[in-house]
């Protein structure tokens, strides 16, 4: 699996855009429990990174794509930031990547800190859990690279379906 360069969103502009997802999840959300929301949120879109990359690297029933691998990627990403923005954990620098030769290393690593983040939170008031985040951050740009992913455009498809399917959906 050959790498590019991968393209990176900007993270103030990520954090400017999970502080407006957060705002309007809130009008449809109440906010006791948001933050448990939030780290299943993120624990759930690292499975489904992960089940696309099976897929795609053909080691699932069903075959996969590479957008389909990509869109889940930047499902991580926008949660993540999104998540930091809800329990008020500001996310540290997300330094840049080399491409790993092995790109099951950083998909494994993103789903294994993303449950690492879960316990945190859930079963250790959340101490401990910034670190996570700002670790899931990196390992999904990592991926990005490795797998050769461009996550800047991923992001803005992400974000163009969010704002036009809506917020939740009615019960």
């Amino acid at each position: 699996m050959p790498h590019t360069t991968s393209s990176r969103p900007d993270p103030d502009q990520m954090a400017r855009l999970a502080e407006d997802i957060t705002d309007r999840l809130r009008e449809h959300f109440p906010r006791e429990g948001e933050g448990v929301r939030q780290a299943l949120a993120l624990a759930e879109e690292a499975g489904e990174f992960l089940a696309a990359y099976r897929r795609w690297s053909g080691r699932a029933r069903r075959t996969g794509t590479l957008n389909d691998v990509a869109a889940e990627l930047a499902d991580v990403l926008i949660t993540t930031y999104v998540t930091a923005c809800v329990l008020d954990m500001p996310l540290g620098r997300v330094p840049e990547f080399l491409p790993d030769d092995n790109p099951d290393l950083p998909v494994i690593g993103l789903f294994r800190l993303a449950g690492s983040f879960l316990d945190s939170y859930v079963n250790n008031d959340g101490k401990g859990a910034e670190v996570y985040l700002t670790s899931i951050a990196i390992a999904a740009q990592d991926a990005a690279t490795t797998i050769g992913i461009d996550l800047r455009a991923a992001v803005d498809a992400k974000v163009q379906i969010l704002y036009t399917r809506g917020w939740r959906d009615p019960r």
